[in-house]
């Protein structure tokens, strides 16, 4: 990263920084330069003018957002679709940081975790740090985002929960810190950039000066850049950055639902997304980020508004079948299970339910009959029972 990299009025400074790179068997310090931003929002932006270049796209997104919330807020069973969104946001945000897992494989380590690819391992604790977040009673602020983190990042060199104490570069490992693609913040600057991000994020939408407050979706784009940019953390930043587009929309009270999903579209647009990111800091590009950003949250909102349809039939055609066959309400149960996490052992069924291993036993192999489950591999001991056309439904034809 070279200070001629950016341009008159880029939205920040560069100052020196000092990183550690390992040539050979010994380390060596290289010095360069570090991109910290301003503080947000940003202020040679006219609000007015702004809003107006970015109208078109700003009022789509928010309509498709509000639309799909408001479809899954009608629903009798609204959380088993919040679930399967959850996991394929999570599944989605891990790909494009390169960790790749199938649904199937992220559905059966929940189960048989000792069995598992450290990668789908990884997957599942994106997706606990969601979920984390959605129970938490604290607001959208560096303690919540650091509980996440102690959940997402386990590797204790990684300092799971703590702010980066090292300097950090984007790019090419083999090709050194000098031809790095970007240069987050020292770590002497990420405290006062990410409590000046958290002030943002957290101000009030009305205030008392009688400014004028930007609409929620560009705050929210605003914040995700920040966020990025100051990349607090030694690991787990762009997992962490996409889950708070979720989960803002939801602590600030304009959504009823995490429905506001950024990463299944952003990782077939991936490199659009990084340059797009890039050059705010370089070029101070904010129009063509906002755009961006609304595109992409109009356009997943409308792959989730398929998937809600495709796993609500679904749920329906279940529950008929279950119904017509006058069967006890703990099947509907178990069921409702399925859709949370479409995996299931008998042991797991009795325990869930509260009946017998016998119980049990009887009400998944109903299911096999009905063609909801079917038996993974050919365990005569530890049976394990996948609900398929559930996991269909959660990630599109043609998928993996």
């Amino acid at each position: 990263m070279k200070a001629a990299d950016f341009q008159p009025g880029f939205p920040g400074e560069l100052v020196e920084a000092a990183f550690t790179e390992r040539i050979g068997n010994a380390d060596r310090i290289a010095k360069g330069l570090a991109f910290v931003p301003n503080p947000l929002p940003p202020a040679d932006l006219n609000p007015v003018e702004f809003i107006g270049r970015v109208y078109e796209e700003l009022d789509r997104a928010k309509t498709n957002l509000v639309k799909l919330d408001t479809s899954i807020s009608a629903l009798p069973e609204p959380k088993i679709i919040l679930s399967a969104m959850i996991t394929r946001e999570a599944q989605s945000s891990s790909k494009i940081e390169n960790t790749f897992a199938s649904l199937k494989e992220i559905a059966v380590a929940e189960l048989k975790p000792e069995q598992s690819r450290n990668e789908t391992l990884e997957v599942i604790r994106n997706r606990h740090a969601i979920e984390l977040a959605l129970k938490s009673s604290l607001p959208m602020s560096r303690a919540l985002i650091c509980e996440m983190h102690k959940t997402l990042i386990t590797d204790r060199s990684k300092r799971p929960g703590q702010l980066r104490d090292i300097q950090v570069c984007i790019g090419d490992e083999h090709r050194g810190f000098s031809e790095a693609r970007f240069v987050p913040p020292p770590p002497t600057h990420i405290a006062a950039t990410f409590e000046a991000w958290e002030r943002f994020v957290r101000t009030e939408r009305t205030e008392a000066s009688g400014a004028m407050r930007w609409p929620e979706l560009i705050q929210l784009a605003f914040s995700h850049y920040q966020f990025e940019t100051i990349h607090p953390f030694s690991d787990g930043n762009g997992r962490l950055g996409r889950a708070i587009v979720n989960l803002t929309p939801v602590r600030q009270g304009w959504l009823n639902n995490p429905v506001c999903n950024l990463s299944e579209w952003v990782q077939q647009n991936r490199q659009e997304y990084y340059d797009r990111l890039l050059r705010v800091s370089t070029h101070g590009e904010w129009e063509g980020w906002v755009r961006f950003f609304c595109r992409a949250i109009s356009e997943q909102a409308l792959l989730d508004f398929q998937r809600v349809d495709r796993i609500n039939k679904l749920w329906d055609k279940y529950i008929r079948l279950i119904t017509a066959k006058k069967r006890s309400s703990l099947l509907g149960q178990l069921l409702e299970q399925l859709f949370t996490w479409p995996v299931v052992s008998i042991p797991q069924a009795a325990e869930r339910l509260g009946i017998s291993y016998t119980a049990a036993q009887r009400h998944v192999e109903f299911l096999v009959e009905l063609g909801v489950l079917k038996q993974l591999g050919k365990d005569r001991v530890n049976k394990v029972f996948i609900a398929g056309k559930i996991l269909d439904a959660i990630r599109g034809q043609g998928e993996d």
